[in-house]
């Protein structure tokens, strides 16, 4: 192989004025970039912004080269990594910005807290809280359903990360984490120094000093008792490593935020979507309504009926397909290597665009239908592999993924149990890729009561 045998791309981006204008347009339209590029160049191409190379790869089998096969050849590009530009700016060295024998440490001291039978004891906690948000609900109420899902999600994860019920903190918390999405994907385009004291830095400084304020507040009020509360703050203060050594209150504040981040924005994004696609496909709602009326009988869903809600899991992974909240991510190469018969130099980003390999018609059949079938185990089982990665995969796939599948299940159960949510004729719903996939400008619904109907259980194709 050729050391300059490349993918192909666009032509290089040169000249400061147009690298700005190049990332302000790709900062309006990311994924249109992305969509037109894979079209015009394949399953793996390059583009050039001055000095900096980044690859693009959609196909699955190159996908597993870099998550698993090659794993130990990439690390967290500096994106997340920067402690000055970077997601680590704000997260600091948590799980999903840390990298080599730190992030195995960290990874190994945060796995207890997110055990299976740990996360199964808060199912009641997640129900509890669905069932207090659609009782606020009045009926063909016209409600901006992000806005119902971010403070539904937020305050479950405030209560099973740091057992939280104050709803003033948590709103906080989300609050500096909204500002900081929008700086760390928006700011940057500006390519200014950090020092500069733009309205955007003042804000993003103002939301790290909110973190902080709070998570360490929350470390120390714990330190006052040291009990298992039986939330996750508890798990990650009590943990040790193979030295019997304890996280230092920072890497508790780092890890803190990450899994406030993780377990909130991407649950919430992953349901208002579910809400969209529902509400375009009455005949998939009208199957998962049917389920959840013979399984649940009107009642609020516990954990021991996931086993007897087939259709619901397979809805909530057909719409993790078509809008994955984590539309992408990447890594960066440590050493030169090969990845499909094209040369990777040393330090080049390799971005992983789920998003596209989801809508791929190379792996899924009619790719842009909204069909839940596709996750039979049956069909689940004769997938190509690595064409589904809505949590990553490979060493640092999704450590929360088991949190936040059951936690998807449940709330939608409970809430499609009781309300049909219908978006306006004509009305248009755009995607905003932040650091997770968002609807922009919201997801305005009129959420309808219903009442559950007893049917005939159902049979899945």
């Amino acid at each position: 192989m050729s050391q300059h045998h490349f993918p192909p791309g666009p032509p290089p981006i040169k000249g400061a004025i147009a690298q700005l204008r190049f990332l302000s347009d790709l900062t309006k339209d990311f994924m249109g970039f992305l969509v037109k590029n894979h079209e015009l160049y394949g399953d793996i191409f390059q583009f050039q912004i001055g000095n900096m190379r980044q690859y693009v790869i959609t196909d699955p089998d190159l996908i597993h080269q870099v998550l698993v096969a090659q794993a130990a050849k990439f690390q967290k590009d500096s994106d997340y990594t920067d402690t000055k530009r970077g997601l680590a700016r704000f997260l600091g060295n948590g799980l999903l910005t840390s990298n080599g024998d730190f992030w195995k440490r960290q990874r190994r001291l945060v796995a207890p807290s997110l055990h299976a039978r740990r996360i199964e004891a808060y199912a009641d906690t997640m129900v509890n809280y669905a069932l207090d948000t659609v009782n606020s609900w009045q009926d063909h109420a016209r409600l901006d359903i992000s806005e119902e899902m971010r403070r539904l999600t937020m305050r479950i994860v405030g209560k099973t990360l740091f057992n939280a019920d104050v709803v003033d903190d948590v709103e906080d918390v989300a609050t500096a984490m909204e500002v900081i999405q929008h700086y760390f994907v928006e700011g940057r385009a500006m390519l200014l120094p950090t020092w500069v004291p733009t309205p955007a830095e003042r804000k993003a400084r103002q939301a790290r000093r909110a973190l902080d304020e709070i998570s360490y507040r929350l470390i120390q009020d714990w330190k006052t008792t040291r009990e298992d509360r039986g939330d996750l703050l508890s798990m990650l203060l009590m943990a040790e490593d193979e030295d019997r050594k304890h996280m230092t209150d920072e890497q508790a504040r780092d890890e803190l935020v990450t899994l406030f981040l993780a377990g909130h924005e991407t649950t919430a994004n992953a349901l208002n979507w579910t809400w969209y696609l529902l509400a375009q496909n009455p005949e998939v709602e009208a199957k998962l309504h049917a389920e959840l009326d013979t399984a649940l009988a009107g009642q609020p869903p516990t954990l021991a009926d996931l086993k007897r809600l087939p259709y619901t899991e397979m809805v909530v992974k057909e719409s993790l397909r078509l809008y994955p909240p984590a539309f992408g991510f990447s890594r960066v190469a440590m050493e030169d290597l090969e990845i499909g018969g094209y040369f990777v130099p040393k330090d080049t980003v390799v971005a992983i665009t789920s998003f596209i390999t989801h809508h791929s018609p190379q792996w899924w059949d009619e790719p842009e239908a909204f069909q839940p079938e596709r996750f039979t185990p049956e069909n689940e089982a004769a997938q190509q592999r690595y064409a589904y990665v809505p949590f990553g995969g490979g060493p640092r796939v999704c450590i929360g993924n088991s949190f936040a599948m059951m936690e998807a299940q449940l709330l939608l159960a409970t809430i499609a149990s009781r309300y049909q949510l219908r978006l306006q004729s004509g009305q248009v719903v755009e995607m905003l890729p932040l650091i997770t996939l968002n609807p922009k400008d919201g997801l305005p619904m009129t959420v309808q009561q219903r009442q559950p109907v007893a049917v005939p259980e159902l049979v899945l194709a």
